[in-house]
């Protein structure tokens, strides 16, 4: 197995171009800025964690009482007609998603317009799929469905990450064609 030194580091960006160097540098230092304060900072004080996730819950229940359900709540647990059904975990919020789009639009070279003009309705969008996946969720394992674990771990994983990456393949088409102009 190689172990990457600064020496083969060097060799290997100084084979790359200008622009995949750029990039490079701009995801390093965001991964390291963000960790840092996600990590000592934002994550004990629960920002934006609880809120985000208070929000997820709320979404869902919404939507789910629009199907004729009695939603209540209990901490992060969503309740249908009485019987615990999930648990939006901080994890299952949608954060680390929202924060991995952004970060990629963030180290694309773009002007301050194109950025916001996606990086806004893509969490919106990202937010609303998450409560739909939430609710469908909730839904399959208050029925029992035999595809709730599957749909859970794969099936709305796929759909959501399917989204982030076409969204990213936009943005950066949308951004070589303006920049070729």
């Amino acid at each position: 197995m190689h172990i990457a030194t600064p020496k083969s580091f060097r060799r290997l960006t100084r084979n790359m171009p200008a622009k995949a160097r750029i990039f490079l540098f701009r995801a390093i230092l965001l991964v390291g800025g963000w960790n840092l304060l996600y990590l000592l900072i934002l994550k004990p004080l629960g920002i934006p964690d609880t809120q985000l996730t208070y929000a997820v819950q709320h979404g869902t229940g919404y939507l789910l009482a629009q199907l004729g359900n009695t939603i209540s709540y209990e901490t992060n647990g969503i309740y249908i007609d009485g019987i615990r059904s999930i648990n939006i975990a901080p994890q299952c919020n949608g954060l680390e998603l929202i924060v991995l789009y952004l970060g990629f639009l963030l180290c694309f070279p773009a002007r301050i317009g194109k950025l916001i003009a996606y990086a806004l309705p893509g969490t919106v969008i990202i937010y609303l799929l998450n409560v739909l996946r939430c609710a469908l969720l909730a839904y399959m394992y208050h029925n029992n469905h035999p595809l709730t674990d599957f749909a859970h771990h794969y099936a709305f994983k796929l759909v959501v990450y399917g989204f982030v990456f076409g969204g990213w393949i936009l943005y950066t088409r949308k951004n070589n064609h303006h920049a070729k102009n």
